[in-house]
């Protein structure tokens, strides 16, 4: 299921300098070459930051069947994922999934530049960024100073990574006490973890206990997108579906999937206590979980990854807020690592100013919505609102 990019956006040749990047020399921004896509794994990985599994071809063709269309960019000499959304009457919006730049000054030259790319291609009202560079006040005030704006985007901004670098005991020996004794009871409870093709059934299992999980919390792929998903990555030989039984019952699962040396918890689920209740787990003293990704750290390593990328979590400021919206997920996922990854968050350059002012605040006005306390409780969803959410308040610009 290898998506075919859209010419227009992926093949012409045309390339467009602009200002000079950190290092003196201009910056160019192109569409990527026929031979350059077929290799795009390849140049991702090239990256200063060594890339991640959301800017590989895997999830750009996963992208591709939930409706995105790719925009295959080479900016600065380096591979640059993008996808383009149309908005109705405000134009589109090009969402980049980089650039791989190492400080804040980069990113804004990178972000003019391709910004004024953008200019010339479509009716493209803002690009939006968002890099691996970590949180810093400082440079999100510059950001601001330069006419980029906090916005938004699909990936989360903190997360957790787990060093799976050294033996299995240097591993273990870095996770928090009740880490460790949760992996020996789910040994003592009989937890069997299986490493499971990705058939259209074992994709139903984890889907059911996910499509569960969210309970309208949050939006997931429909079970023909996410079974797609699985199976694309399955196919490259870089993915692996997981379920793991207690008592025979499948009560946990999870997909995982690699680029390069680092591997991403990329879409989990678990049984519920209550049917129709996703708020509370129904794994009970099992500790299954744990168990589950404790295979998952040993595949990956197998695999020869260096790192795990558990995928979103409360931010540093707010993990230890218990009225937080995933408390418990933070709380899971610091049992394996304390140190949460902030990063600087996704940000809007206007290339038409009006159209992305526009585009910026009718998302703003739907989030505030789709947040309310006193909407959900009417809608009978059992929504919080989230403290890591910034951008709703950033309504200056």
């Amino acid at each position: 299921m290898t998506a075919i990019p859209r010419p227009s956006l992926a093949r012409r040749e045309h390339t467009h300098t602009a200002a000079a990047s950190h290092s003196g020399h201009p910056i160019s921004v192109r569409f990527a070459t026929s031979s350059e896509i077929d290799r795009w794994d390849e140049l991702i990985v090239r990256s200063p930051d060594e890339g991640t599994v959301y800017r590989g071809r895997a999830n750009i063709d996963s992208m591709v069947l939930q409706g995105a269309t790719p925009v295959y960019l080479i900016v600065d000499g380096h591979a640059v994922t993008a996808f383009e959304v149309a908005v109705p009457l405000a134009g589109a919006l090009w969402v980049l999934f980089g650039p791989p730049v190492l400080d804040v000054h980069e990113l804004i030259r990178s972000a003019q530049a391709v910004a004024q790319f953008a200019a010339h291609h479509g009716r493209v009202s803002a690009v939006r960024v968002r890099t691996q560079l970590k949180a810093n006040p400082d440079d999100a005030d510059m950001l601001r100073a330069h006419g980029l704006v906090r916005v938004p985007t699909w990936l989360d901004d903190s997360t957790v990574i787990v060093d799976l670098s050294g033996t299995q005991q240097d591993v273990l020996s870095r996770f928090k006490k009740r880490a460790r004794k949760s992996i020996r009871r789910a040994e003592r409870e009989g937890v069997i973890v299986d490493r499971v093709a990705a058939t259209d059934d074992n994709c139903r299992v984890l889907y059911e206990m996910l499509d569960a999980t969210s309970g309208g919390r949050f939006k997931i792929p429909t079970l023909a997108s996410t079974t797609a998903v699985f199976q694309r990555h399955e196919a490259t030989g870089h993915g692996q579906l997981f379920l793991a039984r207690h008592h025979g019952e499948v009560v946990v699962g999870a997909f995982v999937a690699i680029l390069g040396t680092t591997a991403l918890y990329l879409g989990a689920g678990s049984i519920r206590k209550h049917p129709g209740d996703p708020t509370l787990c129904g794994l009970g003293e099992s500790r299954a979980a744990y168990a589950l990704q404790w295979d998952i750290m040993s595949w990956a390593r197998e695999q020869g990854c260096i790192r795990y990328d558990l995928d979103g979590t409360p931010s540093t400021a707010t993990i230890g807020d218990a009225e937080h919206p995933r408390h418990g997920v933070g709380q899971f996922k610091t049992a394996f690592s304390d140190e949460i990854t902030d990063y600087l968050g996704a940000h809007q350059i206007a290339v038409h100013t009006r159209r992305a002012w526009l585009i910026r605040h009718l998302e703003i006005c739907a989030q505030r919505i789709d947040s309310s306390p006193t909407l959900n409780r009417l809608r009978r969803r059992p929504i919080r609102p989230n403290p890591d959410h910034v951008w709703l308040h950033r309504t200056r610009r």
